[in-house]
């Protein structure tokens, strides 16, 4: 009985809330963005854990007379439990200029927790390329990423490969542009369910191909979207073992240069090396500092 009182009240909330939506016009922007900013906001909670580190989405619009440009996205989370447990989140977005048509692209995320008196480093990943533009909308780079203390079992990962990046549209409102990769990957799991005296830890090595579609729109003066597709599998497995992502970030900018950036992350792996729940789905929110 309680579990049909909820399903109306969530079906009604769920209702009332596309209601409002569809009866937001141009005029209402204001409006939109108060709602939307407090739905972001809803789920800061939720933590933000993945095996795939979605550097498409960080990808900046590069200032041609900047040499040294970027972004930081800062984060806190303080929780009062047996012990006092202070979380400190950082990415950091860092992007050098050389010659007009060469970049170093270095984006860094470090999560360092204080449980009493105890100070560990939770997860974190690096992610390097060096990106060479070709032709104006055509470029190339070889890349080289590392994932430590990850979710899911995850415990390291590390891949290096070449990727190729074409902008199909690229406008002041509208960008969109896809991104092909060949790259190799190395991962160590845990599998926490092995049978005791069994070993627990497996390994994977492999050569996969990448394939990702992003679209970053700027919506008014105030608001960013981007929303990336990704695909990756062995060249010989197509879709048969797959690993899927999804990512939408949604940017308000308080100011030129500060803002708040909501993300939703979704990926499915379709053959997982350990007993794990083939679906993951997060959402975070923080600041978005550029510089």
């Amino acid at each position: 009985m309680e579990n049909n009182v909820y399903i109306k009240k969530k079906n009604y909330l769920q209702h009332r809330l596309s209601l409002f939506l569809s009866q937001q016009t141009i005029n209402n922007k204001a409006h939109f963005g108060k709602y939307a900013f407090i739905i972001i906001m809803l789920f800061a909670a939720i933590p933000m854990k993945a095996q795939m580190l979605f550097s498409e989405n960080l990808t900046l619009d590069i200032d041609s007379t900047k040499t040294i440009q970027g972004s930081l996205q800062p984060e806190i989370d303080f929780k009062t439990e047996k012990k006092h447990v202070f979380t400190i989140k950082n990415t950091a977005n860092l992007n050098v200029l050389i010659k007009q048509k060469r970049i170093i692209n270095l984006i860094n995320k470090l999560e360092i927790n204080t449980v009493g008196d105890k100070i560990a480093v939770s997860e974190g990943h690096v992610h390097a390329e060096y990106r060479y533009l070709l032709y104006r909308v055509f470029e190339v780079y070889p890349y080289a990423e590392s994932l430590w203390a990850g979710s899911r079992g995850m415990v390291f990962k590390l891949s290096a490969g070449l990727q190729a990046r074409y902008r199909f549209v690229n406008t002041d409102h509208l960008k969109l542009f896809a991104n092909t990769a060949l790259f190799y990957e190395f991962e160590k799991w845990e599998d926490v369910d092995a049978p005791t005296g069994t070993n627990s830890y497996l390994y994977s090595r492999s050569i996969k191909n990448h394939l990702s579609l992003t679209l970053e729109y700027t919506i008014g003066e105030k608001w960013d979207l981007i929303a990336t597709a990704i695909h990756q599998t062995k060249p010989k497995d197509y879709f048969r073992k797959a690993r899927f992502g999804g990512a939408v970030d949604l940017i308000y900018h308080i100011t030129p240069k500060i803002g708040i950036r909501g993300a939703y992350r979704f990926i499915y792996d379709s053959h997982p090396i350990v007993s794990i729940g083939k679906n993951y789905t997060a959402v975070n929110a923080g600041l978005d500092i550029a510089f």
